[in-house]
């Protein structure tokens, strides 16, 4: 009788499953210094009347400043806490609420700390009273509130998290960049941000890559 062994997971060396988020991180420094010499300026501003011709609230910026609003970055935060929440309960444990919150934790320290120090004005020459426009909070949390619900419901759907995480950042900046509120730099900002957070993540649940089943797993 022959028995068929379903192949494990695949684990990355802890030197190379952190290098995403080493990636990442350096990517964010990189841009974060562009911005503070103003490296960017000049695009930003040819994208912004790109993006937003004369200033003018049109019906564009009508239907997207709702959609922006309603994934502010408190309502996103509650909803990760809820579904920790929840996992939690069913499992009988508080350890699958402890790298999201980490993770949350270190994103808006971050953000604040960046968004202190530079104090970068938002197209219309506000923002620096809760700390500047760079980089877009709002960015940073609907890439982490939709890659950590993935995570807590399904851990090793690796692609949906990543993919998921890319889409809703994509979203939410381009709703940010046609409304006003933030330059196309302050969302790439947020991207990068949130994903070297949320690298992190993923390098601290231990890089299984593959098909989605739990490291180790046999099936006979």
């Amino acid at each position: 009788m022959i028995t068929v062994r379903d192949r494990p997971a695949r684990r990355r060396s802890p030197g190379r499953r952190w290098m995403p988020a080493a990636g990442w991180s350096a990517a964010f420094v990189l841009l974060t210094g562009c911005v503070a010499l103003g490296v960017t300026d000049g695009l930003d501003l040819r994208l912004f009347a790109w993006a937003r011709p004369h200033d003018e609230w049109a019906p564009g910026q009508v239907r997207w400043a709702p959609v922006v609003d309603a994934l502010r970055p408190p309502v996103m935060a509650t909803a990760v806490a809820a579904v920790a929440g929840a996992v939690c309960l069913v499992r009988r444990t508080v350890r699958p609420a402890l790298v999201p919150a980490a993770a949350v934790a270190t994103a808006a320290l971050v953000t604040l700390l960046v968004k202190v120090s530079l104090a970068r004005p938002d197209p219309h020459g506000t923002g620096t009273g809760h700390g500047g426009s760079f980089p877009s909070g709002h960015t940073v949390s609907v890439v982490l509130g939709v890659a950590l619900v993935v995570h807590l419901l399904a851990p090793r759907a690796l692609r949906v998290l990543w993919a998921g995480a890319a889409a809703a950042g994509l979203f939410m900046g381009t709703g940010l960049v046609v409304i006003g509120a933030h330059w196309v730099s302050d969302v790439v900002g947020g991207l990068l941000l949130g994903f070297a957070v949320l690298a992190g993540v993923t390098a601290i649940d231990g890089g299984t890559l593959g098909d989605g089943r739990a490291a180790g797993e046999r099936s006979a």
